[in-house]
């Protein structure tokens, strides 16, 4: 490193500065690559999608998009415990061929 250049003293500074700026932005990046905040920002942007579609602007519920996720929840469930019931039953008429 000589100082007899100013130009020469100039690339150095850049490349400091350069350097530096480097190294802030990898630590950034390593920030944000997180898992910790990945997950954080998922779950932020989940809640804020949830609360775009079932509240209006004011803030109210918009219950015709409520009553929908309500009666798919309601469907799936009553679906689970059909299927379950068909296994159950096809399992006992399988268990009854076998006994003796």
């Amino acid at each position: 490193m000589s100082n007899d250049n100013p130009s020469m003293t100039r690339l150095e500074n850049d490349i400091v500065t350069t350097r530096d700026r480097l190294a802030q932005t990898i630590d950034e990046l390593s920030v944000r690559a997180a898992p910790k905040n990945v997950i954080a920002r998922q779950k932020e942007q989940a809640r804020a999608s949830f609360t775009n579609a079932t509240r209006t602007e004011s803030g109210e519920l918009r219950m015709d998009r409520v009553a929908i996720a309500a009666a798919a929840v309601v469907g799936l469930v009553v679906l689970k415990i059909v299927s379950a019931n068909r296994k159950h039953k096809k399992w006992e008429r399988q268990r009854a061929k076998r006994s003796w």
